[in-house]
């Protein structure tokens, strides 16, 4: 593959040990949608529903992205990452911070919820910094360089929210609005989250479907109205919240968020492989998503919506759908290529090794896409409509849909995670 550089890949445990969490917490996310239905359909503004969020946000997405970009950084930017064993002890420490943050909010225990919200707030910061000190390093300014860098910078502003509420949570320095509440959202969501998937997708679409020869021009246009438009969203929900600005910037987020699918679907036009794949279908979905998202994000925006379960479908949509979808596509392409680096690059040329598509049952991947996605449709259908009946039908195949995921997936990612490189690549290692 041209453009990235498998030697430099880490020791497969440091990737490994964050991959395999966030795959146990996708779990638990997905069983905990149809469990927590009547409470998803009646309100977000609920200590179950923020603790069902976080185990989202900071225990499946965050967890893999932290793993994707120890593994992505000096593969495919050429950046060599400041102490891996820095990483891995910070590993721990995050791991701890989540596990107690979750159920301090779901059992209400504002001591708990300040205390461990601290660790995870110590957990993220070190790796923030570590990326940030890292990328003097990097030799491939490719777009996701930018992008990642910028989503680092909100992951600092978003943690640094984080910390004020997590403390603010037991000792009531102040009331926290939902203006207030929306900006750490969105900054979470949109600044740390989003970008980084954004650039990443760039990386993957380009690598993985050998599309090549587009310029950047609207990809650098997008890097810059998100980050206008996310600066304004936030500024104008602290400071001038229920005016026509926080319409105004939502909008703007929502027309970037369309420039960024016109923009993958021009780079997917120059593929040399034109059959689409199972992970391609899951973009095609995430994309989707992130379209609904950003609609239901002006709609919210504008004060305009019937109740709060459309607040609860606005996060499901981005985080199940945008996010979600794509992180399972694109783990149909990163855990095989990982799993085949560290177990048979070493072997190539001395005995037949098997081939990266061999390592996926694909007929599994179709399954646990099609139960993924009605799943999907039906739980945000039910949502929006406030019948937690559906919500539980619909969470209940979209969990099948999971299971059949975590059965193909755990086999390649788990032993990532307890191992080490187990000796130096033989000559001749692919490259």
């Amino acid at each position: 593959m041209s453009g990235i550089k498998p030697k430099r890949s880490p020791e497969p445990d440091l990737p490994g040990r964050y991959l395999a969490t966030g795959l146990g917490a996708f779990l638990l996310f997905a069983v905990g949608v149809p469990l927590l239905a009547p409470d998803l359909v009646r309100t977000n503004d609920e200590p179950r529903v923020f603790a069902l969020t976080h185990v989202a946000v900071l225990g499946w997405i965050t967890m893999t992205m932290f793993g994707a970009l120890y593994q992505l950084f000096p593969v495919a930017l050429g950046g060599t990452v400041r102490s891996p064993r820095l990483g891995r002890w910070n590993y721990w420490v995050l791991l701890a911070g989540v596990a107690g943050f979750v159920p301090s909010f779901y059992l209400d225990w504002t001591p708990g919820v300040a205390l461990f919200g601290c660790l995870v707030v110590g957990g993220v910061l070190h790796f923030a910094f570590q990326m940030l000190r890292s990328f003097p390093s990097v030799q491939y300014w490719h777009p996701m360089a930018f992008y990642v860098l910028a989503a680092l910078i909100w992951l600092v502003a978003t943690i640094g929210f984080g910390l004020v509420y997590a403390l603010n949570w037991h000792f009531r320095w102040f009331d926290v609005s939902d203006p207030m509440l929306a900006a750490h959202v969105h900054i979470g969501l949109a600044g740390w989250l989003g970008l980084t998937l954004m650039g990443v997708s760039y990386k993957l679409t380009e690598l993985f479907s050998l599309a090549h020869g587009r310029g950047w021009i609207l990809t650098f246009a997008n890097l810059a109205a998100w980050n206008v438009g996310l600066l304004g969203l936030t500024l104008s929900l602290l400071f001038a919240a229920g005016t026509p600005l926080v319409t105004g910037f939502a909008a703007l987020l929502a027309a970037s968020a369309l420039l960024h699918v016109l923009d993958v679907g021009l780079l997917l036009r120059t593929r040399r492989r034109r059959k689409l794949t199972v992970d391609q279908w899951h973009g095609f979905a995430s994309l989707a998503a992130l379209l609904v998202a950003a609609a239901l994000g002006v709609l919210l925006a504008s004060g305009h919506i019937p109740g709060r379960n459309w607040v609860v479908a606005y996060g499901y949509a981005a985080l199940a759908g945008w996010f979600g979808f794509a992180i399972l596509g694109k783990s149909y392409r990163i855990l095989p290529f990982l799993s085949w680096l560290h177990r048979f690059s070493g072997l190539a040329g001395q005995r037949p090794v098997p081939l990266l598509r061999e390592l996926v049952d694909e007929r599994l991947a179709w399954v646990s896409f099609s139960l993924l996605v009605v799943g999907f449709a039906a739980v945000l259908s039910g949502l929006l409509v406030g019948d937690a009946v559906v919500v539980r039908g619909g969470g209940m195949v979209y969990a099948a849909g999971a299971l059949v995921f975590a059965f193909s997936a755990a086999g390649l990612v788990l032993p990532l995670a307890l191992r080490r490189r187990p000796a130096a690549p033989a000559n001749g290692a692919a490259a």
